[in-house]
C-alpha cells in the first residue's frame, strides 16, 4: 500500500500513481513510465518533456517520527510478548508441553538429517512449488 501525501488516500499494491489525485510517488514519470528524479525536466531514457507531477516531499522530521513510532510500538510488543512468555514458563504444564515440543522438533530434525540428499531436494522443490502456488 502506498500513502499519497497530496490527497491523503491509500492505494493498494505498488502503484505508480495515486488513484485519487493522479500524482506519482517520489519520482517523475514520462508517458512510457520511465522513472526520473524529482528535479528532471526531460525523461532521461526517451527525452519526453511530458512528466508527471510527483506528490509533495515528506519532511525528514515526519519520516523520523514514523520510524520512532514503529520502533516504539515494536519494542512495546516485544516487551509484552516476552512478559507473557516468562509468565507461561513459570507454569509446570507449559514446561512439560515445551519439553514435548522440543523433543518432537529434535526428532523431526534427526529424521530429516538421515534422509538421502535426493529425497531432501525433492521435498524442498515441492515445498517451493507449493509456496509459489499459494501466492497466486
Amino acid at each position: 500500500m502506498t500513502y499519497c501525501y497530496n490527497c491523503g488516500h491509500i492505494t493498494p499494491g505498488e502503484p505508480a500513481f495515486c488513484n485519487h489525485c493522479g500524482r506519482s510517488y517520489d519520482v517523475k514519470l514520462c508517458p512510457r513510465l520511465h522513472p526520473n528524479p524529482r528535479s528532471a525536466e526531460v525523461c532521461s531514457k526517451c527525452g519526453s518533456r511530458e512528466l508527471s507531477t510527483p506528490q509533495p516531499k515528506v519532511p525528514a522530521m515526519w519520516k523520523l517520527l514514523a520510524i520512532l513510532i514503529r520502533l516504539g510500538l515494536g519494542l512495546l510488543l516485544l516487551y509484552l510478548s516476552l512478559g507473557f512468555l516468562i509468565a507461561l514458563l513459570k507454569t509446570t504444564e507449559f514446561q512439560r508441553a515445551f519439553v514435548c515440543i522440543g523433543l518432537a522438533l529434535f526428532g523431526l530434525w534427526l529424521i530429516w538429517s538421515k534422509l538421502p540428499d535426493w529425497l531432501q531436494d525433492m521435498i524442498r522443490s515441492a515445498a517451493r512449488r507449493r509456496g509459489r502456488n499459494d501466492d497466486n
